[in-house]
């Protein structure tokens, strides 16, 4: 299969192509935008497991009983106790009459003990401050459920370029735009989103302070327990108070920041070696254009030149051999026709290949500009992380 023809010429002068350079007058505006928001779901897990052994602590809530002692007349006693009659022994004062033939007793007053149950425990407290810290958690770093990370990265060069040669002026305007804009694809943990799983976590924590636990001690106005926390055997050995206390230690130690936020913006002219690389690429693209095609009347001239150039050497062969034939003629024209051909398409192909060549460079050392100023955002970011 023969081999495609370069289908046009390059003009290869070097110094053509260092007045073309020298004459250019163009101007580079660089605008880079990036935005990355990373929030952080880290404490997620750690509320959903916790949820479930609060719940177990709240449908058993831990009770003891309290004795309300009071000493009223003998007439309000509703019940007499053994501690009553031992207390009316020590305190004989409260005898109102003795009755030696019936061995009876009168007292005018007696003790009486009331026993009321109470949530009012240091484990019940613990628990109690436990919902309200984790609450207030949510309220500090959840400010919309259907939050999510993303990052926002584009970059847009405009290049406007003008140079002379001789009376041709040459006029290019180039933009290019690159936009990477992304969201991160979350998990689906239990057939749910970051959102629900968060919603139902919020739904959970609005049912424990409906508990009996909860409103009790919120009726009562009860102290909330401080760090460090006292270590009782229901804390240290029963399971769900165990899972309460890794959550506790979880909220003392969370110091990150609910999202984090990097931003950066640039907006500046060039004048460095970025817009030197455009000015060549401005170069590459006039010597390809300018050799696609060539105006009709170069063409005339260009026929009318072949033409006169073909007559001459016609001229000069037959002068030297009168005799030559024109079949011979043909056959020797055609010989130096394939030869010429083949040195044209040779050297066709070769600046084809330069030219190649200087395209790829170009476009490689552009393509490292872009990579350093993407290091450099990173960079940014590290920074401000």
């Amino acid at each position: 299969m023969e081999e495609e023809k370069f289908p046009f010429r390059v003009e290869t002068d070097a110094a053509l192509q260092k007045k073309f350079l020298d004459s250019t007058d163009s101007k580079l505006h660089v605008k880079l935008d990036f935005e990355k928001k990373d929030i952080d779901f880290s404490w997620l897990p750690v509320f959903e497991d916790t949820c479930y052994y609060i719940d177990n602590i709240l449908r058993n809530p831990k009770r003891f009983i309290i004795n309300e002692e009071e000493i009223v007349k003998i007439e309000q006693s509703k019940k007499v106790t053994v501690e009553s009659i031992i207390h009316l022994t020590q305190h004989t004062n409260l005898i109102q009459k003795y009755d030696p033939e019936k061995n009876e007793v009168k007292p005018s007053k007696i003790l009486n003990i009331n026993k009321e149950e109470s949530l009012d425990t240091y484990e019940n407290r613990f628990i109690y401050t436990l919902i309200r810290l984790m609450d207030e958690f949510l309220e500090r770093n959840v400010k919309n459920d259907d939050e999510e990370s993303y990052c926002i990265d584009e970059k847009k060069m405009e290049f406007d370029g003008e140079s002379v040669l001789g009376n041709e002026k040459v006029n290019i305007h180039l933009q290019v735009m690159s936009n990477n804009n992304s969201t991160t694809k979350e998990e689906l943990v239990g057939g749910l989103t970051i959102a629900e799983r968060i919603k139902k976590v919020k739904i959970q924590l609005a049912g424990f302070k409906e508990s009996e636990l909860y409103t009790t001690l919120y009726k009562a106005h009860v102290s909330q327990v401080r760090p460090p926390i006292r270590r009782t055997n229901v804390i240290l050995k029963n399971p769900n108070f165990i899972k309460a206390m890794e959550m506790w230690n979880f909220l003392q130690n969370y110091d990150r920041s609910s999202f984090s936020l990097v931003k950066d913006h640039q907006d500046y002219v060039d004048t460095g070696y970025l817009k030197d690389e455009f000015n060549t690429t401005f170069l590459l693209n006039y010597l390809a254009m300018n050799s696609l095609s060539r105006s009709a009347q170069n063409q005339m001239e260009e026929s009318e030149y072949v033409r006169e150039t073909v007559s001459k050497i016609m001229e000069t062969i037959l002068d030297r051999d009168e005799d030559l034939d024109k079949e011979k003629f043909y056959q020797l024209i055609d010989e130096e026709y394939q030869s010429a051909r083949k040195r044209i398409d040779e050297r066709d192909h070769l600046i084809q290949m330069t030219l190649q060549e200087k395209l790829q460079e170009c476009n490689d050392r552009i393509a490292s500009v872009i990579a350093e100023l993407e290091a450099q955002e990173d960079d940014t970011e590290n920074q401000e992380q």
